[in-house]
C-alpha cells in the first residue's frame, strides 16, 4: 500500500498531484526540483522537505516523476531501484529502465498549478510492469479519482495525441478568434456561449454529426472572404487547412 510519496518536479502536474494526494492523507515526504522557488513553495504547501539534489532522496513507497518528457530518462538514471512512475501521456513505461516496480500514472486533464480541478471526474490512466504494483497504484489513484483505468503505452500515446488535438489545438483556435475580436474592439464575451454550446454537444452527439459552418455547407464564397480578412499568414494557413479538411470530409 502506498502511503508516502516523493515527488520530482514542481510544475503544473506535480503541484496538482501533490495537493490532491495531501487531501486524502497521502504523505508527501519530499519535493525534489531544479526550480528552487516553485519547489520550495510547493513543499511548503504540502509540509514536505525540499531539495534540488537527488543525493538527498528520501526512501518512500513511491517516486512520482512529474517532469518534461525529455528529462524523464536523465532523471531515472540518477534514481535508485525504488518503486516509481512517470506521469507522461506520450512516453512509454520502458523509459523507466524496467525497475522492479515501475509504471505510469497519466491524468487526462489540462492542469495548472494555480487552478483547482475536479480530480474525481478526471480520468487517470495507469500502467505497470507487474500486477501487484499495478494494484497498488490503482488503489492510490482511486483515492483521488473515480475514473481510473488501465491503458498500455501504445494506446496511451494515441490518447495523448487526441487530447492535444481536442484541447490544446482548440484553445489555440480560441486565441486566434480572440485576436480577431480584439483587433476590432469586439468583446470576447460575445463568443463564449457559442464555445460552451459547441463543447456541450459532444455529450449527446458525435462530432461528425454536429459540424456546422461554411466549410460543412460547402460555402466557398464565405471561406474566400474569411481568408481575405485574416491578416496573419499563419492564421490563414490554419483556416485554409481546416476548411479544406472539412470540405473533403463532408464531400463538398
Amino acid at each position: 500500500m502506498i502511503k508516502k510519496i516523493v515527488i520530482i518536479g514542481s510544475g503544473n502536474v506535480a503541484t496538482r498531484f501533490a495537493l490532491e494526494f495531501k487531501k486524502v492523507n497521502i504523505k508527501i515526504l519530499q519535493i525534489i526540483s531544479r526550480n528552487k522557488n516553485s519547489g520550495q513553495n510547493l513543499a511548503k504547501k504540502v509540509q514536505a522537505l525540499f531539495s534540488t539534489n537527488f543525493d538527498d532522496l528520501i526512501k518512500s513507497d513511491l517516486i512520482l516523476i512529474c517532469v518534461n518528457d525529455d528529462n524523464i530518462k536523465l532523471i531515472v538514471k540518477k534514481l535508485p531501484n525504488l518503486p516509481m512512475v512517470h506521469t507522461s501521456g506520450n512516453k512509454s513505461m520502458s523509459i523507466l529502465d524496467n525497475r522492479s516496480n515501475c509504471g505510469v500514472i497519466y491524468p487526462l486533464q489540462t492542469l495548472n498549478k494555480d487552478d483547482d480541478v475536479n480530480f474525481k471526474t478526471t480520468p487517470i490512466c495507469i500502467e505497470s510492469n507487474n500486477s501487484v504494483f499495478e494494484n497498488d497504484i490503482f488503489l492510490l489513484c482511486r483515492k483521488i479519482s473515480n475514473k481510473v483505468c488501465y491503458l498500455n503505452s501504445e494506446k496511451r500515446k494515441y490518447l495523448h495525441l487526441s487530447a492535444v488535438i481536442a484541447s490544446n489545438f482548440s484553445n489555440f483556435c480560441y486565441h486566434i478568434a480572440k485576436k480577431q475580436l480584439d483587433d476590432k474592439n469586439i468583446d470576447f464575451e460575445l463568443i463564449k456561449p457559442l464555445i460552451l454550446e459547441t463543447a456541450n454537444k459532444i455529450f449527446y452527439t458525435q462530432p461528425e454529426s454536429s459540424q456546422t459552418g461554411p466549410a460543412a455547407r460547402g460555402d466557398k464564397r464565405v471561406i474566400k472572404e474569411h481568408l481575405e480578412m485574416l491578416k496573419d499568414d499563419n492564421y490563414k494557413k490554419i483556416y485554409k487547412l481546416l476548411s479544406e479538411s472539412i470540405l473533403k470530409a463532408y464531400g463538398k
